[in-house]
């Protein structure tokens, strides 16, 4: 069990609303495979598009996996997600395997006044012998009335996580080196961001 509050920032600000997005997909892989990709840190830092960046700090200072505790900051123009790693649960017999990454106060999504992310949670469970099903939640705290346009947004950044779930975890096994998936992503998610905090400014 974490020794970690499920929030690290305080709780939802006033003129925001607390949205969750859940997303579930099947990939034609074994758990054991799936799992070291979403706990391999190369997944997430090697690939990405500058100036973006991902870092992983474990609490000695020194570069960090994906243990409890660890510090990590996904970071790039209108994007700082900055958390730490909680409870992480390795997958076994009848055990569903799970990781957890709490935001910390400051984190946001185009700007602090647009959208806060809070929690990111992972599950994956054995789908038969060689195919698993990967569960994912993201809370995030987002300015009232952009709701529909923050479900949106991250409709089209999680498609890209699902997809590459099951070609890279391909690659993965198959031995080739890790590929960007989150550059792209990133970018339409950071300028669809800052298009619609420019327009929340023109309105407030």
């Amino acid at each position: 069990m974490s020794t970690l509050p499920a929030r690290l920032a305080p709780t939802t600000p006033d003129g925001f609303t607390a949205r969750t997005v859940r997303r579930t997909w099947h990939v034609p892989h074994p758990r054991d495979a799936v799992w070291a990709w979403l706990t391999n840190p190369a997944t997430f830092t090697d690939g990405q598009l500058p100036p973006y960046r991902v870092e992983f700090v474990a609490p000695s200072g020194r570069d960090g996996g994906f243990g409890e505790g660890v510090w990590t900051a996904h970071h790039g123009p209108g994007l700082l997600a900055a958390g730490r790693l909680g409870e992480h649960v390795a997958p076994g017999p009848g055990r569903t395997a799970y990781r957890d990454l709490v935001y910390g106060y400051g984190s946001y999504v185009g700007s602090l006044r647009l959208a806060r992310p809070a929690r990111l949670q992972v599950w994956a469970d054995a789908d038969g012998d060689d195919a698993t099903e990967v569960r994912l939640q993201f809370d995030a705290d987002v300015r009232d009335g952009l709701g529909l346009a923050w479900d949106a947004v991250m409709q089209t950044f999680w498609s890209g996580f699902g997809a590459a779930l099951t070609t890279q975890v391909a690659a993965q096994i198959e031995g080739a080196p890790p590929t960007t998936w989150r550059g792209p992503a990133v970018r339409a998610l950071a300028g669809a961001a800052l298009a619609t905090g420019l327009v929340l400014g023109f309105r407030r």
